[in-house]
């Protein structure tokens, strides 16, 4: 019996999640997160962009919740913060997109230079709005994560 709870502890910390789903998730995170935003600001020289680079940020937060508990990671990404980041980007890319639409509209350039073709800032407003459509998303994916893991915010 002694050995059979010695053993329980040694695979399990003092929260009951398993020690190895910690530590790899504490592993893995950091690259999750820098391979989302990589995919996030390279979405306009190729496959990715806002959407795909938020998907994978909102499934780091996840693996966050899942290895560390909500309560850890809602004390530094509180659900008014997630939602007020989200709706920041949006209102971010409706005025970009409006701007745009306006001053198209009129025949007017829009001001934004297209810099250097293969460059990370060589798509004009496409960078900035991939970013913000990719807040929303990671923002969205973590926010309903967590309505449905535990029916409340």
């Amino acid at each position: 019996m002694i050995k059979h709870i010695k053993a329980h502890r040694d695979i399990h910390t003092l929260t009951g999640r398993p020690l190895i789903l910690e530590r790899v998730a504490g592993t893995l995170t950091p690259f999750v997160m820098i391979y989302g935003i990589y995919i996030l600001f390279n979405g306009h020289l190729s496959p990715g962009g806002g959407f795909s680079g938020g998907t994978i940020l909102g499934a780091g937060l996840v693996l966050c919740c899942n290895a560390f508990g909500s309560e850890k990671v809602r004390r530094f990404f509180p659900y008014k913060a997630c939602m007020g980041l989200a709706c920041g980007a949006l209102a971010f890319y409706a005025l970009i997109k409006a701007y745009a639409f306006i001053i198209g509209a009129a025949g007017g350039s829009t001001g934004i230079p297209m810099g250097t073709l293969g460059n990370i800032f060589s798509g004009g407003k496409i960078l900035p709005l991939n970013i913000s459509i990719g807040i929303v998303v990671a923002c969205t994916i973590y926010c309903f994560y967590s309505l449905f893991s535990e029916g409340e915010v």
